[in-house]
């Protein structure tokens, strides 16, 4: 069953296009929530997922963040450096590197959740909170039909 047509993927309305803006957009504004001295947003995302528990090593965490496995080495060599994270050989496998949050990596994260809760705040003060519900609902099962389709 088609849902869209032709005409959807051109112009401003254009799914991909919307996507694509809102991620630009969301990445500039919270930035700027990040002072100079403390650690990057993608440091900071880093540590999300490993305190979600989303991600556990060097290559879930390149594949949530979208980056090469290079970046990602010299982003961990730079929240371990700053003691937000230590790596961890496993006894089964000693080729596996977990990546695990410190209780300093834990309190950083935590410390910068509701400046980010602020964030959204500030974003959908123009929305009704069935709103906000729906729009969560619906990306959440966007991702799903893309992790689905995925080949």
């Amino acid at each position: 069953m088609a849902v869209l047509e032709l005409s959807d993927a051109i112009g401003e309305r254009s799914p991909s296009r919307l996507l694509r803006c809102i991620n630009k957009l969301l990445e500039r504004r919270v930035q700027a929530r990040f002072s100079d001295t403390d650690p990057s947003f993608e440091e900071w995302m880093a540590l999300k997922l490993l305190f979600d528990g989303v991600a556990e090593n060097a290559g879930d965490l390149a594949r949530d963040l979208g980056i090469a496995s290079g970046a990602t080495t010299r982003l961990i060599d730079s929240i371990e450096k700053q003691g937000f994270v230590e790596r961890d050989r496993t006894r089964q496998d000693r080729r596996v590197v977990l990546v695990k949050l410190t209780a300093l990596g834990k309190r950083h994260y935590l410390s910068k959740v509701p400046d980010m809760v602020d964030c959204w705040n500030e974003i959908f003060e123009d929305f009704q909170t069935h709103e906000v519900v729906q729009l969560i609902t619906l990306l959440a099962k966007l991702k799903g039909a893309f992790e689905r389709t995925a080949g």
